[in-house]
């Protein structure tokens, strides 16, 4: 077989010349890296084999070259050889046993008389791929390193950090361990511990941060220095591997490494520094956001707190730059002098502040640092020329020795002044209607005598007697006297209302069937309409009778004369940002109220009608704003509507029962 050369007619046509012997085809075939035999298909001979193919089966070159090729690769001479087909098979080798080997075919001629075979071990390509995927691994795990600070939370970046380290470490055991310091131990705060039970402890005793301040690697045979070490060893753990977070005297945690299946993979310690020193570093990036976050969230806090204050305070706040021009003015100095912010600001302060001397010497005593607390009330000039009693504060504001500003706070004292009048005329209006209590309650005991004796003196005489008219009318102006005075007493006593559930809706259907006689007598049509599904309202059925009884009363009376209509209508609405309400309308068709008493018709003892008491309106609203209600009339020629409006009740868990 060595002298054997092919035909010149299988090569002549590739080679000028001398076509190649198989000298040259053994170098060829040991310029291979996998193991190769060429082999003669017309003989199924093994014409040539390199030296890897020797060096895995033990074979000598003799004793391959002219053999049998299907003893060497049975499952190969079973079967017709296709070029570029892949195939699993064993290879035959010397004392040994067969070894599954991936076949590459490839025709060495036309006539696929000449084969190549290229046999590579399974072994060798599962390694090249656990190779190929632990490259990946590596390359994705430190793709993913650079996103770890960009984490939005701790938690976030430590679950990231596990599934890094998984990469990197090619473990089924990763743990990171915090310092408490308010314990000296170490907290588990992330962990990879696929199993059923977790091997880390939730905590390390404190002797660990002193024992495993250095990268190490436990190993079955090696001392244990900590009691993780020790735990190790009872689980049978192929390995354990600790590596400190932090600086030295300033370990933040510890991150630790383990697999009970595998041993450890190349360069574990450095791809374990390279995993925690980003994680510390991670940990300080999200520690400085929280600080700066903290501290932006305070500087919003303060500012809040200034810009709430300034907004809503009822004292004027000036602000005034060291050169005493004007940088900032609150809504109420806007109100208290007349200008608006805008037409102000750059301006100075004597622009804007005119009055007394005094001013300007607090002023001048706020430039020095020295704050002035009273000036006392000086009189001022508002943006309308019109002067007003006002109090006046200067204060410097000096950081780190320098005059930053001056605050100005303003307060109108001619306010103060109104309210304390107001006050007084309130006071003395609650003291006459105490007195008005005790007279109305005096005088109805002697009015209901001179009733009675009317009564005797009306028996006494025959109907044809003309003094009975006499007596009648004096026994109408009693009975008017009484009415006068219960109003009166109405008025002036507070009420207790025992509120409940109340359906408006079936209080006013029934208001208005009593009515519906008096209505009848004087042609007045009456038209009622209630929205569907109306809510309940929290109310004393007796005081919103007393309510509605009244509005109908001045409808009805409105139209005795000439007769009209009278609505009512009751629908639920909903003020933007407010409760729901129930909003009750009575209109009539009457006259109309006058001008002149419009704005007062809320008032004690004022009324259109002749006959009354002036007190059944001003009854009215109270008892409506008792209800946390509000009450609005429109008038005019041709009709009067009041609304009447009482926030809903509208939880789920109320008890819809009727009034």
């Amino acid at each position: 077989m060595s002298n054997v050369v092919p035909p010149r007619s299988t090569f002549g046509s590739a080679w000028r010349g001398k076509a190649p012997g198989l000298v040259e085809f053994n170098v060829l075939l040991n310029l291979f890296d996998d193991p190769a035999l060429m082999v003669d298909m017309h003989k199924g001979q093994i014409v040539s084999a390199n030296s890897q193919l020797l060096k895995l089966t033990a074979f000598t070159h003799a004793e391959l070259v002219g053999a049998d090729y299907g003893a060497l690769v049975p499952d190969l001479a079973s079967a017709k050889l296709i070029p570029g087909e892949e195939k699993e098979t064993l290879l035959k080798r010397r004392q040994r046993e067969p070894l599954s080997v991936i076949s590459h075919i490839f025709a060495l001629d036309s006539n696929n008389i000449w084969m190549l075979i290229v046999l590579t071990p399974l072994v060798v390509i599962q390694q090249t791929q656990t190779n190929e995927k632990r490259q990946d691994q590596l390359l994705q795990a430190l793709i993913d390193l650079s996103k770890l600070a960009d984490q939005p939370d701790l938690a976030s970046t430590n679950t990231m950090a596990m599934r890094i380290g998984r990469g990197l470490f090619d473990a089924n055991l990763l743990c990171i361990y915090q310092a408490d310091p308010l314990s000296s131990r170490l907290q588990k705060i992330a962990s990879w511990e696929p199993g059923p039970t977790p091997f880390f402890p939730d905590f390390l005793p404190s002797l660990s941060i002193i024992r495993l301040d250095a990268p190490y690697i436990w190993l079955p045979g090696k001392k244990a220095n900590a009691d993780i070490h020790r735990a190790a060893r009872i689980a049978n753990m192929y390995y354990l591997a600790s590596f400190p977070l932090g600086q030295e005297n300033g370990w933040q945690g510890l991150l630790l490494v383990g697999d009970d299946h595998s041993a450890p993979v190349d360069n574990l310690i450095p791809l374990m520094e390279i995993l925690g020193d980003n994680l510390v570093s991670a940990y300080h990036h999200h520690d400085l956001l929280e600080n700066l976050n903290r501290t932006v969230q305070n500087d919003l806090y303060s500012q809040a707190i200034h810009n709430t204050v300034s907004e809503y305070a009822q004292e004027g706040i000036i602000l005034l730059k060291p050169d005493l021009s004007i940088s900032q003015m609150n809504p109420a100095a806007e109100l208290i002098l007349g200008y608006a912010s805008q037409e102000v600001i750059g301006k100075p302060v004597d622009n804007v502040l005119i009055g007394a001397e005094t001013i300007s010497s607090a002023l001048k005593s706020a430039l020095q640092g020295i704050p002035t607390h009273n000036l006392g009330n000086i009189t001022l000039h508002r943006r309308s020329g019109q002067s007003f009693l006002a109090h006046i504060q200067t204060i410097p504001v000096i950081p780190d020795n320098t005059l930053l500003n001056i605050v100005v706070f303003l307060s109108d004292v001619s306010e103060n002044e109104q309210i304390r009048v107001r006050t007084q005329q309130l006071e003395q209006r609650a003291v006459l209607g105490e007195v008005t209590a005790i007279f109305a309650h005096e005088v109805r005991n002697p009015i209901n005598n001179l009733s009675t004796g009317l009564q005797l003196m009306s028996m006494n005489l025959t109907p044809e007697d003309p003094n009975q008219e006499v007596i009648d009318r004096l026994q109408h102006d009693c009975s008017r006297l009484t009415h006068l005075m219960e109003s009166v007493l109405s008025f002036s006593r507070p009420m207790e209302y025992k509120l409940e559930p109340t359906d408006l809706s079936l209080l006013l259907k029934r208001i208005l069937d009593r009515w519906q006689p008096r209505m009848s007598r004087v042609n007045i049509t009456p038209f009622f309409q209630a929205a569907p599904e109306l809510p309940m309202v929290d109310g004393d059925p007796r005081a919103l009778e007393q309510v509605f009884t009244n509005l109908i009363s001045n409808a009805v009376q409105a139209m005795t004369s000439s007769g009209g209509t009278l609505a009512v209508k009751i629908a639920s609405v909903k003020p933007p940002q407010e409760q729901t309400q129930v909003e009750v309308t009575v209109s009539d068709s009457g006259a109309g109220i006058p001008d002149e008493i419009r704005d007062h018709i809320f008032e004690p003892f004022v009324t259109t009608n002749p006959q009354g008491t002036g007190l059944g309106l001003a009854i009215t609203r109270r008892i409506v704003t008792a209800h946390k209600g509000s009450i609005n009339v429109t008038s005019f020629p041709g009709g009067t509507m009041f609304s009447v409006c009482f926030p809903a009740i509208t939880g789920e868990d109320v008890c819809q029962q009727p009034y």
